[in-house]
């Protein structure tokens, strides 16, 4: 099992966890969609790469060597890169070209590599050249205090800055609370009927296709 260790006293608005994942030995991980999109450092035999993810629909499974580690900064779904905007990431990964060992291009800006000392700045700097902003009317949606805005204009802002349409993120959102509540030992059925499924088998389905789970293994705790 990979050691995680995250990072506390963060208080960047555009960030909602850093963690560093370090493996011990071959395995697999599962990354589950989880409404966030990611700048991961990925450290292998020595060598550094940095990888800019889009919010995903689907699990993806990381092959780690022994010795791997992962830096992972979550971003908010309200955040935002203008170069490279949510409608285009969504479920990619973009390698960002290196300079060097320690560090890489974001458009025209050339930012060092953080660690999991130096994140907090790294952060920083990425707000400070606005390289990563945040979009005011999908935080306002996010936050439950929605801005007056047509139907129209909420999808257009959520596709560019998340990738999704509005009920694409609720629904993943729902499942990342229906994992919650089944690890957490709550029956199946009252889950569904918490959450507003419209039935047990819609919950199945949509679990299913967004987190590779049945309900079943994810109350044993069985790994995607």
């Amino acid at each position: 099992m990979p050691i995680v260790t995250h990072a506390t006293g963060l208080e960047s608005p555009l960030v909602r966890d850093v963690s560093l994942i370090t493996f011990t030995e071959a395995s697999q991980m599962a990354i589950l969609p989880d409404g966030c999109w990611d700048i991961a450092v990925l450290k292998r035999r020595d060598r550094l790469m940095v990888l800019r993810t889009g919010l995903t629909t689907r699990p993806v499974t990381y092959v780690a060597e022994p010795g791997d580690e992962i830096l992972a900064i979550s971003f908010n779904p309200d955040s935002f890169m203008p170069l490279m905007p949510g409608e285009r990431m969504r479920d990619e990964g973009v390698l960002m070209p290196m300079i060097g060992q320690d560090r890489f291009w974001i458009g025209t800006d050339v930012v060092e590599i953080p660690n999991f000392a130096n994140v907090d700045g790294f952060i920083e700097r990425l707000a400070r050249a606005e390289i990563v902003e945040t979009n005011g009317a999908v935080s306002s949606v996010v936050q439950g205090r929605a801005m007056a805005m047509s139907e129209r204009t909420l999808q257009r802002h959520f596709l560019r800055t998340t990738g999704l349409t509005y009920k694409g993120f609720t629904q993943i959102e729902r499942a990342r609370k229906a994992m919650s509540l089944l690890q957490a030992g709550q029956a199946a059925a009252d889950v569904a009927f918490a959450l507003g499924y419209a039935d047990q088998p819609h919950m199945i389905r949509s679990l299913k296709a967004i987190m590779g789970q049945t309900p079943r293994a994810i109350a044993a705790g069985t790994p995607p």
